[in-house]
């Protein structure tokens, strides 16, 4: 194992798959992504966004890292116009994934190698996130 290890605020991932969901007719509809995790190795994300439906700036949502298995939970609240886009972007086969940077309140431990360090399941606060879609 590694000596070297970094504290970051930051999972950056691939959007991979990609469908729109509703959970019942009085539900607003989501939409649901699988993702790869590109900063940390052998990781994925399913992570779920909805519209916001209101102007929160420093929690739009949450973070679920299990322990036993290199999967992550997020849901997140965007604003309209991006959800809109990104329902919209991903009807089509983009040249490249999706990319999506999800900034977090608090410090992940991550080596060199891109190993996570957590010793218990970890919950953190979404602070922000940030897309890259490609176009060409």
């Amino acid at each position: 194992m590694t000596e070297n290890w970094h504290q970051t605020d930051q999972i950056v991932m691939a959007v991979q798959t990609a469908e729109i969901r509703h959970d019942g007719v009085a539900m607003p509809p989501h939409l649901r992504l699988s993702c790869s995790l590109m900063n940390i190795a052998r990781g994925h994300c399913q992570l779920d966004l909805c519209e916001s439906q209101t102007n929160k700036k420093n929690d739009i949502g949450a973070l679920v890292i299990e322990v036993d298995r290199p999967v992550m939970r997020a849901n997140a609240s965007i604003p309209s116009k991006l959800y809109e886009t990104l329902c919209q972007r991903l009807t089509n086969t983009p040249p490249r994934p999706i990319a999506i940077t999800m900034k977090v309140e608090g410090q992940l431990a991550v080596s060199i190698e891109g190993d996570l360090r957590i010793n218990s399941e970890t919950s953190m606060t979404i602070t922000d996130l940030a897309v890259t879609i490609p176009l060409k």
